[in-house]
């Protein structure tokens, strides 16, 4: 797997996923597990953060279906924790603030998780913006230790 492969495919869905076509859709979660964790929790990311254009068109049972359906296509130790927060996420239950930061700092010890992180600090309304320097310093501790 090369970066501008994950960059290319994560391109592809970004806000374009097929809702409307489970075929498309279960194409996308072998392809994305054929190319790495982040793909695979970009798609993750798609599934649990429908557009609201989109939204009328699908419904939870379809959406928790596809979650289950990425369980069996990659291990990582992260997978419960995104798969667990996806689940809250689709059902409309969102994660405490404190929650979701606990769950972005276990996120930042797997560099290059960015679509782990993004479905964390989506996962809650954060009224008073505390997630923000959390997310801003782990992206930069990343960045900083680039290889």
């Amino acid at each position: 797997m090369t970066l501008d492969s994950e960059s290319n495919f994560i391109s592809k869905i970004d806000c374009k996923f097929p809702y409307n076509d489970r075929e498309a859709c279960l194409s996308l979660i072998n392809e994305a597990a054929a190319l790495s964790t982040n793909s695979m929790f970009m798609v993750i990311h798609e599934i649990c953060r429908v557009p609201s254009s989109a939204k009328d068109k699908v419904n939870t049972d379809f959406l928790i279906g596809l979650l289950e359906e990425t369980k069996t296509k990659f291990n990582h130790p992260l997978k419960d924790m995104v798969l667990d927060t996806a689940i809250n996420v689709v059902n409309g239950h969102d994660l405490t603030v404190d929650e979701a930061m606990l769950r972005m700092v276990r996120v930042k010890y797997y560099k290059g998780q960015y679509n782990a992180l993004s479905i964390m600090y989506f996962s809650c309304d954060d009224k008073e913006d505390r997630l923000e320097p959390l997310w801003d310093k782990i992206i930069s501790e990343w960045n900083n230790n680039a290889t």
